[in-house]
């Protein structure tokens, strides 16, 4: 009897030292584990930190007439910019009729949405982003010209940091700096215009929704323009009422009127093709 009672004690030393061993192990464990988590859990927050609540509340309807207002106003920029450098006018416009060169609309609205929920980082991440955005769009814009339509509207070949002759390290400076620009000094006054204007009401959902027909026609006649003029380079004679119209309308002097810094020839598009 007392030999089974030894045995039992025995027997529930082992156990209890099993457990200790076991538990001893789990946290030590643990506690090696912390530094990877906290490490993780450090680099969500860094990210997470960087994004804020929406700066602008966005809609449609506001993104429209950001789209409006950037494409004046970089047109506009681009204009001075050109008469600065190159001590000349020429036209820039980017549309058969108005004040508007949609790259830069087209580029305000992706700054907005993109940056809208950036507006409280730090200044260098808002360039960034904006650099690489507005290079992106600006090599795919003159892609889309040189495939579709044989056109080119700028060359940075030869130049610092040239991608395909598309976009450029300078160019994309630029667009770091306009993004930065367009986050600290326009959005706000966008913010507060914004504040001051009833989206809602009939009479400006009306003039919105007429801008909007006005620009999307706007767009589609000067793709066509473009198109039949590339056709035109080809000797290829008009096969529809519509491609009279624009040859009655849009000739080829007053095209490179229209748009002295876009070249039009069959021959654009080999490096593409």
């Amino acid at each position: 009897m007392n030999r089974s009672l030894g045995m039992a004690r025995t027997s529930s030393k082992l156990n209890t030292l099993t457990i200790f061993s076991v538990s001893q192990e789990a946290h030590e464990r643990s506690h090696m584990e912390e530094p990877q988590h906290a490490n993780a859990k450090s680099v969500i927050h860094g990210i997470t930190s960087m994004v804020s609540p929406r700066y602008i509340q966005l809609s449609f309807a506001k993104l429209f007439w950001i789209f409006v207002v950037g494409s004046i106003l970089g047109l506009l920029i681009e204009d001075v910019f050109h008469v600065l450098v190159y001590h000349e006018w020429e036209s820039r416009a980017g549309l058969v009729w108005g004040p508007f060169s949609p790259l830069y609309g087209v580029g305000a609205v992706v700054l907005t949405v993109f940056l809208n929920r950036f507006y409280y980082t730090h200044n260098l991440i808002i360039f960034l982003i904006a650099m690489v955005l507005g290079s992106a769009m600006e090599y795919l814009a003159s892609l889309i010209m040189e495939v579709f339509w044989h056109a080119i509207a700028w060359d940075y070949s030869g130049t610092f940091g040239s991608i395909d002759g598309r976009t450029n390290f300078l160019f994309g400076v630029m667009w770091g700096m306009l993004g930065l620009v367009w986050v600290r000094m326009i959005m706000p006054r966008i913010k507060f215009i914004f504040q001051h204007i009833n989206f809602k009401s009939t009479a400006m959902h009306i003039f919105t929704w007429l801008m909007v027909i006005f620009m999307a026609v706007n767009i589609v006649v000067t793709v066509l323009a473009l198109h039949r003029e590339g056709q035109r380079t080809e000797n290829i004679p008009p096969a529809t009422p519509i491609d009279v119209w624009l040859d009655e309308t849009f000739p080829d002097d007053w095209m490179q009127k229209r748009f002295e810094n876009m070249t039009v020839s069959k021959d654009v598009g080999a490096k593409s093709s």
